[in-house]
């Protein structure tokens, strides 16, 4: 008995000494600073190339993501737009009838509304051309009253200009023929009809009204609409077929559209500025640094609009770049030579209207901004109730530079009519002077929900955010083993350390309960005999 207790003693010994040999090893001084330098030199540089690397790796990874093709993440986005988007229409009330017919007094207007719509996009009829890398498709657009979003309701009523009446008088005028004036003024007389109406906002919008003088006009011409409205028979629809590239063949021509129902250019305006051009509107090329201008094709008027940048903002937490139409988009040439070729035959309107008859059925229709902001006075003198204001009725685009997404949109128009003086008719031939009649105006507006942002958020600010954190960490550590391993060096050079300091016992960590480091020579031990 009392042998194997002598056998089990020495064994364990045996097993202590071994240890013993194996932390000298490891607890040599020399090898203690190397493998910290080594680690430490090793762990910066992993942390300098990653800090370096990634937003490159990053970079790339969302360019291939933003090419279109049907596979990517980026397509199920495009082709159902996630994004809300509401359109909110503000009508013009005309409050002095009575005086305005008798020409004692400028039409007073009183604005109504905002009448709100919910409205989803679809892009469908989606043909892939693979020989120049673009994509064509139809969009489909449909609007749904937003009751809680509205001040009023779709049975309000609204005195508004005649535009039927006003469209037929001023088509007589471009032809300029006796019997046409005649007839005209004949017919306005056997109706009745008043430069004004009485509708419900809901007629003025989607569901139309009859109208007799349109009624009469079908036997005679084509008219595309049995009613009117502003967007009669628009709901449920598309604009036509749009070519646009994916950017497979260079990213930085994504969603730049390369036709429009197979034409490059328009027939409305002069060249240059019939050029088909810009965005389709979903999204645009990525850029860190700001652009000078963004460019969007706008089918309701027949022509591509400028952004200019204005400032950087952040929209939920994300940084973007706010581009806007500035007073010089709806120039007529005097600020911006370039805008001349938007004036129909060398006639130009006063800055800050853009004649879209020619775009929209030859109606004598003026789009400006609302409340005619940076237009010319003689819009505004017109007419009394406009209170043009640069926050409510700017057009602004923010884009995230870095993927050339928008996170926000404010898309802001006016339809007037021109109304003036036609001697050859009864009905038109005392009025004093020409009046752009505004008759509506609409905000366009879409911010990137919770979901959206969250996506964002995780892209551009969390994931490089987790990145630079561990860089720094590795960078940091590693500085620290490298600083570590210099201080020993220090220590050992003045004779404060040795070359081969105490090793750690396994047995003084049972018996003592601590760390110490012994002797290079080999330990002893004392027997223990039993008799």
């Amino acid at each position: 008995m009392a042998r194997s207790s002598t056998i089990g003693n020495q064994s364990m010994k045996k097993i202590g000494n071994t240890g013993i040999i194996f932390v000298k090893m490891i607890c040599t001084l020399t090898k203690k600073i190397s493998t910290l330098v080594v680690s430490g030199l090793l762990m910066a540089v992993i942390g300098l190339v990653l800090y370096l690397t990634f937003p490159i790796f990053m970079e790339n990874e969302i360019k291939k993501r933003l090419v279109l093709k049907e596979d990517s993440e980026t397509y199920k986005y495009w082709k159902d737009v996630p994004v809300p988007i509401y359109i909110h229409f503000y009508f013009f009330n005309v409050t002095n009838c009575e005086e305005i017919w008798d020409l004692t007094n400028k039409p007073v207007l009183e604005e109504l509304g905002p009448y709100t719509f919910r409205e989803s996009r679809e892009k469908v009829n989606i043909t892939w051309n693979e020989d120049n890398s673009t994509v064509s498709y139809r969009q489909i657009r449909r609007w749904f009253f937003q009751p809680d979003r509205t001040n009023g309701s779709l049975d309000d009523v609204v005195t508004t200009l005649n535009v039927p009446m006003v469209a037929a008088a001023m088509a007589g005028k471009q032809m300029n023929e006796d019997m046409v004036f005649f007839t005209l003024e004949e017919i306005f007389a056997q109706l009745n009809t008043s430069w004004f109406v009485e509708k419900k906002v809901r007629e003025l919008l989607f569901e139309g009204y009859d109208d007799q003088l349109m009624q009469i006009a079908k036997r005679f011409m084509h008219l595309p609409y049995d009613k009117f409205g502003w967007f009669y028979k628009r709901n449920d629809t598309d604009d036509g077929e749009i070519t646009a590239h994916t950017g497979a063949s260079d990213i930085q021509m994504v969603d730049e559209i390369d036709n429009w129902n197979g034409l490059k250019s328009v027939a409305a305006y002069e060249p240059p500025c019939n050029m088909i051009n810009g965005s389709a509107g979903d999204m645009w090329p990525p850029s860190k640094q700001h652009r000078d201008q963004v460019t969007l094709f706008v089918s309701d008027i027949c022509r591509s609009l400028s952004f200019t940048y204005l400032a950087d903002v952040e929209v939920s937490g994300i940084k973007a770049y706010r581009y806007w139409t500035d007073d010089k988009q709806l120039d007529n040439g005097e600020k911006d030579p370039n805008n001349r070729c938007f004036c129909p035959e060398g006639i130009c309107l006063p800055a800050g209207g853009l004649n879209v008859s020619s775009c929209k059925f030859d109606a004598p229709a003026v789009v400006s901004y609302p409340h005619f902001l940076f237009a010319d006075s003689v819009y505004s003198q017109g007419v009394i109730g406009m209170k043009p204001n640069p926050q409510e009725h700017r057009m602004y685009l923010d884009i995230v530079p870095e993927m050339g997404v928008p996170v926000s949109v404010a898309a802001r128009m006016q339809i007037n009519i021109v109304f003036e003086p036609i001697p050859n008719i009864t009905q038109f031939e005392n009025i004093t002077n020409r009046i752009y009649f505004p008759v509506l105006w609409f905000s366009e507006t879409a911010e990137a929900g919770e979901d959206i942002v969250s996506q964002l958020k995780l892209v551009l600010n969390t994931i490089p955010l987790v990145t630079n954190v561990l860089s720094f960490f590795l960078v940091s550590l590693g500085g620290f083993f490298v600083l570590s391993a210099f201080v020993l060096a220090i220590l050992f050079a003045l004779g404060k350390i040795k070359e081969n300091p105490k090793s750690l016992s396994w047995t003084s960590l049972t018996e003592e309960k601590r760390i110490s480091c012994e002797k290079e020579e080999e330990p002893s031990y004392t027997a223990v005999a039993t008799g």
